[in-house]
């Protein structure tokens, strides 16, 4: 769900933080407990922060050419009266055309100083080792949906605009068709955060693997420093992974929810003379299956590239996140639970079997379902390709359900 208090402050913190509660007694991770998790109320979510000026934000809902980010396009659909307009990425899918869009990879490892091994030696958490399995990932690489032989997010795209260019009922293909397709990922400088005394709680499964949470405050000051130190680039969108944890906040050094996977947002980078430039970038979790059984007793939620790819469909289709919707009901989580933002990924994560098994190279991916624009319409019947309000899965079979106004 969307978290809009916590992301990208001014303070800039060092990547290796010296532990400044004096002298600490070092640990074993702790064996898996259930229990633990439940008393958490382990839910998979994610959030999202816009931290765009006022002013900003409506020059990139108005189309303003002062504004330098990944390429875009506005539209707009009416419910109850008052028309909501969108901002997504790529070109106008009623003229057609394909947008690819740069990506950047930055491995996250971690050091932890806390936590030690049987030997004495500190874990370390290593990211590194999925950067074949991310690269290889239907994200980057073609496979078959109903719309298409195409990257995962494309499919989607395709998905809930089809009926602006399925036009006359037939899908042309050819160099005016529609696609938003993502670059193979640039892998820059991979860091190791060392994460200090008190900031986390390292855990061993049955299986021997180690796996953290960690103090989402603390992970956020790190990001801070990231962005300013990776070469990163208004016109992609940099992906931050980090392998076998996830986030919540810490009282007292102790966690007390859990469990983040990840965010999008967006930020003002930089202005020169009369131009504003407006850096998006995501950051997730990957979750070996042995760990998201442990965490959620299911070996599919936050396995793989789920939370990778549930950030990149919501920056795909919210990259400012200021795309506004009616208010609503976010499915499978209690009543009264509600936002009134173009969350693709939020609508779907917490309904039954959120994930849709993708196998390609020899290894089954678990990429996100997202909900499609025709849910936040709220239209009877759907034209999205096959009447779906999500894809490529079912899980939304019918629009949303209202919220009272905030």
């Amino acid at each position: 769900m969307t978290r809009l208090c916590v992301l990208l402050g001014l303070c800039v913190f060092s990547l290796c933080c010296t532990a400044a509660f004096g002298q600490q007694t070092q640990r074993h991770p702790v064996a898996v407990d259930r229990a633990y998790f439940a008393a958490l109320n382990a839910q998979p979510k994610h959030t999202a922060s816009n931290k765009l000026s006022s002013s900003t934000s409506a020059m990139t809902k108005n189309q303003d050419p002062r504004i330098v980010s990944l390429p875009n396009f506005t539209r707009s659909f009416t419910f109850g009266g008052q028309v909501f307009p969108y901002t997504m990425v790529g070109k106008d899918p009623s003229k057609g055309g394909r947008t690819n869009i740069p990506t950047q990879y930055i491995p996250m490892s971690f050091y932890f100083d806390e936590f030690v091994d049987q030997n004495g030696n500190n874990i370390v958490i290593d990211t590194t080792v999925v950067n074949g399995p991310l690269a290889q990932s239907p994200l980057f690489n073609n496979a078959q949906y109903a719309t298409g032989f195409t990257q995962y997010e494309d499919s989607v795209m395709r998905a809930e605009f089809f009926p602006l260019f399925n036009k006359n009922g037939h899908d042309q293909e050819g160099s005016n068709n529609y696609h938003v397709l993502l670059g193979n990922p640039q892998t820059l400088i991979p860091v190791q955060i060392e994460v200090p005394f008190g900031s986390s709680v390292v855990f061993v499964d049955s299986d021997g693997t180690f796996f953290a949470e960690i103090d989402f405050n603390f992970i956020v000051s790190q990001l801070n420093t990231l962005i300013q130190t990776e070469p990163i680039s208004v016109d992609a969108i940099p992906m931050f992974i980090a392998r076998n944890a996830v986030y919540g906040d810490f009282v007292a050094q102790q966690p007390v929810d859990c469990c983040i996977g990840g965010f999008h947002t967006a930020y003002e980078a930089n202005q020169t003379n009369n131009k504003v430039f407006v850096q998006t970038f995501t950051f997730a979790a990957w979750l070996d299956s042995d760990v998201a059984e442990a965490i959620f007793a299911d070996p599919t939620l936050f396995a793989d590239i789920l939370p990778i790819s549930h950030e990149l469909g919501e920056t795909l289709n919210d990259p400012f996140i200021n795309n506004i919707t009616p208010n609503y009901q976010l499915p499978g989580f209690p009543p009264g639970t509600c936002q009134n933002i173009l969350e693709v990924g939020d609508v779907v994560e917490g309904t039954p079997n959120p994930s849709f098994p993708v196998q390609l190279n020899g290894f089954t991916y678990h990429p996100q379902t997202l909900g499609l624009l025709q849910w936040f319409e709220g239209i009877t019947p759907s034209d999205a390709i096959n009447g779906a309000y999500s894809f490529p899965g079912s899980n939304l079979t019918s629009p949303f359900v209202a919220c009272p106004t905030p």
